[in-house]
């Protein structure tokens, strides 16, 4: 088995995170007890994050993949890291019994002891925005002063999501959007197909690639003529209302991913024609994000009433 192994090597075009990571796997006992990693969804954080903390717990120091903690890690049974889920917000939890990946029941029920396998114990939140505003209270004290064997990884996309005290009490690693070049290398070593929509990113939302391709066929074909503007509306309402047709996507995200693919098709061609559009869909997404309820709805509504009075 080479050293190489499953190395934070894997992660290509983020030189910068690199050399923070890097820095860090020299001198283990110098590693921050809190790590933001922050940047655009889809360029390497989390797989960056999942490295990180497999060579860090190794019992030979290199995620040589061979020893107890390695093997535990690859089959996603490691005691010593706690990867909070996806797609679910974090909530404080009850004062007693609390639930399972809350934060009473991460301060209370395991932190608190040493580390089962390794000598140390890493917490992932790879989706850090979702702690709630009383959890992320309660996490702060920890975070302030972490026990000596227990290292956090935030993971987020805006580092304006997290309170500036968690900010300042952590090392910020910086992730950024990857160079075309770098994706076609990556895609190609995946078997993948090359989505030059998703800009800098490999999947900023980490929708299967079929459901992209049949979004993609939708908005292709309904987007370059008023009449078939207004199917493509209520399409989109359909699949925000159905929640099975989105893979667990949020609205927000599946809005996100339609506006990238309108992007597209109004820049692949035509393009000082499709301006107006163009500002029309950046405007529309700028707002997306403003966490007013039901406010996605009557943004699509302005969205495709400038759309079709642009193609008329």
């Amino acid at each position: 088995m080479t050293e190489n192994f499953f190395q934070v090597d894997e992660v290509k075009g983020q030189e910068v995170a690199l050399t923070f990571l890097h820095s860090f796997l020299r001198e283990k006992e110098r590693i921050p007890g809190v790590l933001i990693f922050h940047g655009p969804d889809g360029v390497g954080k989390w797989n960056a994050a999942e490295r990180f903390a497999r060579h860090l717990l190794c019992l030979n120091g290199n995620s040589c993949g061979t020893c107890d903690s390695c093997r535990a890690f690859m089959r996603g049974e490691h005691p010593d890291f706690i990867q909070f889920p996806k797609n679910k917000n974090i909530a404080i939890g009850k004062d007693k019994d609390p639930e399972e990946f809350t934060i009473r029941w991460l301060l209370g029920n395991r932190i608190i002891y040493r580390p089962h396998l390794s000598s140390k114990r890493v917490v992932l939140f790879p989706e850090a925005h979702r702690i709630n505003n009383e959890a992320e209270t309660t996490l702060l004290k920890t975070l302030e002063e972490p026990p000596p064997h227990t290292k956090f990884i935030l993971i987020v996309n805006d580092l304006t999501k997290l309170k500036k005290t968690i900010i300042s009490r952590s090392v910020c690693i910086p992730f950024y959007y990857l160079p075309q070049d770098t994706i076609r290398s990556i895609t190609r070593e995946q078997d993948r197909n090359f989505k030059e929509y998703f800009g800098g990113s490999l999947n900023p939302f980490d929708v299967s690639d079929q459901w992209i391709e049949e979004w993609h066929e939708v908005v292709k074909n309904h987007c370059h003529d008023p009449i078939l503007l207004l199917k493509l509306e209520n399409w989109i309402r359909d699949k925000m209302s159905d929640s099975k047709a989105k893979e667990k996507i949020s609205n927000i995200d599946f809005l996100e991913t339609i506006s990238l693919l309108l992007l597209y098709e109004y820049r692949r061609e035509n393009f000082e024609d499709n301006i107006r559009k163009i500002y029309a869909i950046i405007e529309f997404k700028s707002k997306l994000h403003y966490n007013i309820p039901a406010l996605e709805y009557y943004l699509i509504s302005q969205l495709f009433l400038k759309l079709g009075s642009s193609l008329r």
